[in-house]
């Protein structure tokens, strides 16, 4: 029993709103915190976060042996210093800054501005010396950016 794997499946199955997907489970401090990020749509209550939290844990205490050891499970929003991971993750940033990197290890920064099936649409400024800054429309396929990340800003 490979306990990342078991421990995703409890929290698919927890989940009973379509609007709310698992984004990773992970396994940190040599194992003794399980972390599982949950997101959704419209972003995710921390009411709902607790909810699942719950139900997640219940089943652990059903179906982990005791043999696993001890660990704690925390259940949370992936939050804004994360990168994003899964397709569904990114419409919800339309409108957004985006950093990442290309697959030559160039970075980009940019406004994304729309995504169809798997190409990001990114509004990147560019300057020639000598002339104004320019925005082009660039198209990325999301398995071809590393670590993208919403920028965020304080300006108004």
């Amino acid at each position: 029993m490979e306990l990342i794997s078991k421990i995703t499946e409890f929290a698919e199955d927890a989940i009973e709103d379509p609007q709310y997907f698992v984004v990773e489970v992970m396994s940190e401090s040599n194992g003794k915190i399980i972390k599982v990020l949950i997101d959704g749509d419209a972003g995710i209550p921390i009411a709902e976060c607790s909810r699942l939290s719950r139900r997640i844990s219940a089943r652990i205490d059903e179906e982990i042996p005791d043999e696993v050891g001890a660990f704690t499970i925390e259940v949370s929003s992936p939050g804004v210093d994360r990168p994003l991971k899964l397709a569904r993750q990114f419409t919800k940033h339309i409108g957004r800054s985006l950093s990442f990197t290309d697959s030559g290890g160039k970075k980009h920064e940019g406004k994304f501005v729309g995504m169809e099936e798997d190409m990001l649409k990114i509004e990147e400024a560019f300057k020639e010396k000598g002339k104004k800054k320019q925005l082009l429309l660039n198209e990325y396929k999301i398995e071809q950016i590393n670590d993208p990340r919403v920028v965020v800003s304080f300006k108004r």
